[in-house]
């Protein structure tokens, strides 16, 4: 058999090291994996489920900067609609804009919107490309239920 000298020796033994450390963080690695039991999840919590409100709640934009969101048939019991608009921009921004309505009892109501940014009295209007999209949450006594609807202005 050969001679091997000790500085042979020292790197043989190195990369068996080296090995042996890899295969033990990869080993504890898929181990850790497989220990999940099956009910985890990426997600800590489910996301809540609410239910749709009745199709016969109607939800109108009129308007392209300065707009009005009319909103028909709202159910009864009714206390608050919490509403949620997305859009792009010609600029390829995606802009927003969210609010909250009481209701007051009413079954229509109207809220004043602008698709852009005001301050001292100047404002910029976003000049929107495609629809928009429009989340509504209805709550009341009944609990909460939600719409969600596109719109092409």
């Amino acid at each position: 058999m050969k001679n091997i000298s000790k500085q042979q020796l020292v790197i043989i033994g190195g990369v068996i090291l080296v090995l042996f450390i890899i295969g033990f963080f990869i080993r504890s690695k898929s181990n850790s994996a497989n220990n999940k039991s099956a009910d985890e999840t990426v997600f800590e919590t489910p996301a809540e489920i609410i239910p749709t409100v009745d199709s016969s709640v109607i939800v109108t934009i009129d308007g392209k900067t300065e707009a009005v969101i009319a909103i028909d048939n709202i159910p009864e019991g009714t206390e608050t609609i919490e509403y949620e608009l997305s859009y792009n921009t010609t600029s390829g921004s995606i802009e927003g804009l969210f609010g909250s309505i009481d209701t007051k009892g009413e079954s229509s109501v109207e809220e004043d919107i602008t698709f852009g940014t005001c301050s001292s009295g100047v404002c910029r209007y976003h000049s929107i490309d495609g629809d928009v999209s429009g989340v509504f949450k209805f709550s009341g006594s009944y609990g909460e239920r939600i719409l969600e609807q596109t719109f092409t202005l």
